[in-house]
């Protein structure tokens, strides 16, 4: 079972799956539709027992405007009927909220529409946006990660800046999944594991920025088999980009984008197997500021990626090269050794 779940984190055997993608359905299972008793994601939730048992939260086809905050661990939330991989997903949560980032008052996590504080919690083919009109300096969140052992399968996520925040403390995996966003839209100080995703940028920007507190701390975020490319703002923001702030034409993705920039000097991120599209800049990563680059422990790393993005002698002189065995301390059980809470069949 180990190397399966080895051969599944390499994407080794991404290509062989097939039929419904849906996790198989806990016994303890509230359902989320118009003329069911729960007709919000959010009283579905309030309503499970405050015990450890799992249960899963099955959700009818549909747009659900309301932000979410799922508190309770061991809580699964999938489409009420199973959606096929490759699918089109057909459960929606949308809000539309932003946070000036330039305020002292509140935080970019006032933005999220999905909040996630309960341990082992686990999405399947949900689509999560932040419709909050693009805005220079406002984070939007579609999801915040704040615990440990959260996982994500064919799971979409749309905003302009700040779109996916993986907290202190979290550990989380991303399986098929999509993130959509401008501004440092993966961001963060924990760890988050992207095997076989797309990572669109939809504006001219870094994709990451990661932040650890010293040189020993846990946390990065890695990339394995992933799709890196540019976008014009899609899916269910499509109708809130600013002109000035994203894309509006392919004519403007050459070039524009960088890998990530380090929130501070420990900041950590890894691309391995990856596909680098041509938006991705010569260097492939940026200094944090002038006044703070922040290079100094950095560990920005790249490994056997392809694309017209990939490693070059253009390169960042603070970013590496991967030799393979170097390579090997950053596929997934070396990262999240004995995670017994990710879900090998999907």
């Amino acid at each position: 079972m180990k190397l399966l779940c080895l051969l599944s984190a390499l994407g080794i055997l991404s290509s062989v799956a097939s039929g419904a993608s849906i996790a198989v359905r806990a016994t303890n299972t509230v359902n989320v539709c118009s003329s069911c008793t729960y007709n919000t994601i959010s009283k579905a939730l309030a309503s499970l027992p405050s015990d450890s048992s799992t249960w899963t939260v099955a959700i009818a086809a549909g747009t659900y405007n309301e932000r979410i905050t799922i508190s309770r661990s061991n809580t699964i939330l999938q489409p009420l009927v199973p959606v096929a991989a490759g699918a089109e997903n057909t459960v929606f949560v949308e809000y539309s909220a932003g946070h000036n980032t330039q305020s002292s008052s509140g935080s970019d996590v006032d933005s999220s529409v999905v909040i996630i504080t309960g341990t082992n919690v686990k999405l399947y083919h949900i689509t999560i946006a932040n419709t909050f009109p693009q805005t220079q300096n406002y984070a939007n969140l579609a999801l915040t990660v704040e615990a440990a052992e959260a996982s994500f399968y064919y799971v979409k996520l749309y905003g302009y800046q700040d779109t996916l925040l993986i907290n202190r403390g979290a550990t989380s995996y991303f399986k098929h999944c999509y993130v959509e966003g401008s501004v440092d839209f993966i961001w963060g100080y924990g760890i988050a594991y992207f095997d076989s995703c797309t990572i669109a940028s939809n504006a001219a920007a870094s994709i990451t920025a990661h932040n650890r507190d010293s040189a020993s701390a846990v946390g990065g975020f890695y990339f394995n088999y992933c799709s890196i490319i540019a976008t014009i703002p899609s899916g269910p923001i499509a109708s809130t980009a600013n002109k000035s702030l994203s894309f509006s034409s392919t004519s403007q993705f050459s070039s524009s984008s960088y890998l990530g920039r380090p929130w501070n000097q420990y900041a950590r991120v890894v691309y391995m197997n990856s596909a680098l599209g041509s938006h991705i800049k010569p260097a492939g990563w940026s200094i944090w500021s002038t006044s703070s680059p922040n290079t100094a422990g950095v560990t920005f790393a790249e490994y056997a990626n392809t694309g017209a993005g990939k490693w070059n002698s253009a390169r960042a002189t603070f970013a590496t090269n991967l030799t393979s065995a170097q390579a090997a301390q950053y596929v997934f059980y070396s990262v999240l050794p004995g995670a017994t809470w990710i879900d090998t069949t999907q």
